[in-house]
């Protein structure tokens, strides 16, 4: 009788710490679909992924700003998931990263700073006692500072 193929999450479901593994992220993402649904309309588009961990729910949110409005709604957001046995919710910040894994739409664009900025900040590194300070605002003035042919050495 030729062997009989079947699907490998069929395997894996037999396999012991396979199959809790893929219960969990089941679960997870059955949650992350009811917090969705639960969170704010505006609150939502800025809400970029969520973990849960020992009944500790961490929300990645796009910005400092919309973490803080995030805390101001914990509770509602806490009780609206009792059913999952969330006892704690915890909040961080989750920058865009260069391969755009999140929406870039979102994500405002790099700005040079003005030259008379550049300026002022060059100026600042001259004045500081502090070498870490100074070589700081050095740094950060050549990054923004405009290419000119002369500067390209």
């Amino acid at each position: 009788m030729p062997a009989r193929f079947s699907h490998i999450r069929d395997h894996l479901r037999t396999h012991g710490i396979a199959r809790d593994l893929l219960e969990r992220s089941r679960r997870e993402r059955d949650l992350v679909a009811a917090l969705r649904a639960r969170l704010p309309e505006n609150l939502e588009p800025h809400c970029l992924d969520a973990g849960v961990a020992d009944g500790k729910l961490t929300l990645f949110l796009d910005s400092p700003a919309w973490l803080t409005r995030a805390r101001f709604q914990s509770e509602a957001i806490l009780a609206s998931l009792t059913s999952y046995k969330i006892d704690e919710i915890r909040f961080q910040v989750r920058l865009p990263d260069k391969h755009g894994s999140t929406d870039r739409s979102r994500v405002a664009p790099s700005r040079r700073l003005s030259e008379t900025v550049v300026k002022h900040l060059l100026e600042a590194a001259e004045h500081q006692t502090d070498k870490g300070l100074s070589d700081a605002l050095r740094n950060l003035a050549r990054r923004h500072a405009q290419e000119t042919p002369d500067s390209r050495d």
